[in-house]
């Protein structure tokens, strides 16, 4: 069973003008980098937590460091990652996402925007099978 159903859902909400569903859950990251108050230091959350335990130490926080036990995420989806979007709910994310994926390109080099990613650094968060999910990704053109 895929998931678009209730992401192509959320996406159609954002554009419907419910910017601020699901807690600001799914407001785009790019709008944190605006003015007057923007982030001046972006993470890259592919690779969370390392790189924000680099952070913590490159700026004199070596007594802060997020172990795995520290982490919280989400349940109820086990073995569901981006591959499995269908190709219309990937044309919304990237519609909704366009500055963020921009952003992941500029600041990380992350430029393929239909590149199916999870963060392997937080359990969970991939699929267990990711080898076999890859290879059945939903490929759009």
């Amino acid at each position: 069973v895929r998931p678009a159903g209730g992401v192509k859902q959320m996406m159609k909400d954002y554009l419907a003008g419910d910017i601020y569903g699901g807690e600001c859950t799914f407001v785009p990251q790019a709008e944190y980098f605006d003015a007057p108050y923007g982030i001046a230091l972006a993470v890259d959350n592919r690779r969370f937590p390392d790189s924000v335990n680099e952070v913590f130490a490159q700026h004199g926080y070596s007594d802060f460091h997020i172990e795995t036990d520290d982490i919280f995420h989400v349940t109820g989806c086990p073995n569901v990652w981006a591959g499995d979007l269908d190709c219309e709910t990937r044309a919304l994310v990237k519609k909704v996402y366009a500055r963020d994926f921009e952003l992941l390109c500029s600041k990380f080099g992350y430029c393929d925007d239909s590149e199916n990613t999870c963060i392997q650094g937080v359990p969970g968060m991939c699929p267990g099978n990711l080898e076999a999910k890859r290879q059945a990704a939903t490929t759009c053109s």
